[in-house]
């Protein structure tokens, strides 16, 4: 699984909120006089690039093209931080009399249920990933507090997870479990 999207977008948006940070803290100071009181007083703009502005007529069509740039660019970025890495179809066999494949989203809900009715778990929620070709499976199980979770472990690595990949008829299904204790009965204490 790879985590280079995540890093990127993180330091993407890091940068970005950098420089709206300074910018604005730039425009604060110079409302509230830091750089002196006639600084505080005077238009943004000086009077030479108002009328630069309005004598020269490309000026404001190249503001607006950058300004569709920056907007396109923007809406590209927020367009791959919401597309999914999930295949909604699994390519289960593939060969000169055909192709067989089925729904990702029953299969990984199937497991999840199944898991879910677990001793110890209170819920659980699979995803297929990748691609239809080389899926992973990402699982999430939330257990109660005094669960035993090598138990847990032994029990999707043995019966849950192989169960899955065999159904799909995979020869490898690479998995990330993610379990989370969450408190749920209250316990004892016996002194």
């Amino acid at each position: 699984m790879t985590t280079k999207p995540s890093k990127g977008n993180r330091t993407g948006l890091t940068l970005f909120g950098l420089v709206l940070l300074a910018a604005g803290g730039l425009a604060l100071a110079r409302a509230l006089g830091a750089f002196g009181g006639d600084a505080a007083r005077r238009p943004v703009l000086d009077a030479g690039t108002t009328s630069f502005a309005a004598t020269t007529p490309w000026f404001w069509p190249v503001v607006a093209a950058i300004g569709v740039v920056l907007a396109l660019l923007g809406l590209a970025w927020l367009l791959a931080l919401l597309r999914l890495d999930r295949p909604r179809r699994l390519r289960l066999e593939s060969g000169a009399s055909g192709v067989t494949e089925v729904d990702a989203y029953p299969a990984s809900a199937a497991l999840a249920e199944q898991v879910s009715a677990y001793p110890d778990v209170r819920r659980a929620h699979a995803v297929l990933r990748g691609s239809s070709d080389d899926p992973h499976l990402d699982l999430g199980v939330s257990a109660v507090a005094p669960a035993d979770l090598g138990a847990l472990v032994t029990r999707l690595h043995e019966e849950a997870v192989p169960g899955l990949r065999t159904t799909l008829g995979l020869r490898r299904l690479p998995t990330l479990v993610r379990l989370r204790l969450a408190s749920g009965r209250r316990t004892r204490v016996v002194h």
